[in-house]
């Protein structure tokens, strides 16, 4: 059964949350703060986390960088009061893979565990699909990486699978919506196409030589994305 990391600084909260999620069979681990969280996360088995945003000694935002930054690849829904678009693609800029705002009804926090859940399991079906080579670039779906010049990239589950759609499909121009659908598996509303930009700036840091003047992950302007060998 999977095991869920509640962080949150207010007790009620996760009480509540526990309460839900137990009876749906998940196993809970609570953290008070970030600091908290990265502790566990480190020593043991989680896979999915819900964030608070507003905490004391480290914030959600840092907190899901960091954790992105040592590797940790779990799902994170961010759960905060904030409710502008900025902060929205501010948490997603740092790794998190959905948002929800207080209050919150508590099924629909179930029900996007489970949809964040049932995607990663989804993601990581084995295959037996041969490596693919496109310029620099080796993607290994059955071990989920990719390769530049032999060196594995430190890509995020979106990062990878965005990359990976790329890959299969060179020279291919996905528009934003496309891309936004294929790869959060959600229909794109509102600020898909903010959300989509923000993951291209991600990967084009970590792919690009010169991030500002791409090489391999180019604009079409007016249309989409592509990947150039």
């Amino acid at each position: 059964m999977p095991t869920l990391l509640i962080v949150d600084d207010e007790a009620d909260i996760r009480q509540l949350l526990r309460l839900y999620l137990t009876n749906e069979g998940y196993e809970i681990i609570e953290a008070e703060n970030g600091e908290e969280a990265l502790a566990t996360l480190a020593t043991r088995p989680v896979d999915a986390m819900l964030l608070d945003v507003m905490m004391p000694v480290r914030d959600g935002f840092s907190t899901v960088q960091a954790a992105r930054a040592a590797g940790h690849t779990l799902p994170v829904l961010m759960l905060t009061a904030k409710r502008e678009d900025m902060d929205k693609i501010q948490g997603l800029t740092f790794g998190a893979d959905d948002y929800i705002g207080k209050p919150f009804n508590p099924l629909e926090v179930v029900a996007r565990v489970k949809a964040l859940l049932r995607r990663v399991s989804q993601y990581h079906v084995p295959t037996t699909a041969s490596a693919v080579q496109v310029g620099p670039f080796t993607l290994k779906e059955d071990e989920r990486v990719i390769f530049k010049y032999d060196v594995p990239l430190a890509l995020t589950r979106r990062e990878f699978d965005c990359l990976a759609l790329f890959l299969n499909h060179p020279r291919r121009v996905f528009s934003a919506d496309d891309l936004y659908e294929r790869v959060w598996q959600e229909e794109a509303l509102g600020s898909a196409s903010n959300a989509v930009m923000v993951l291209i700036h991600k990967l084009r840091d970590k792919i690009e030589d010169v991030p500002k003047e791409p090489r391999h992950l180019q604009t079409v302007w007016g249309v989409g994305y592509k990947v150039e060998p």
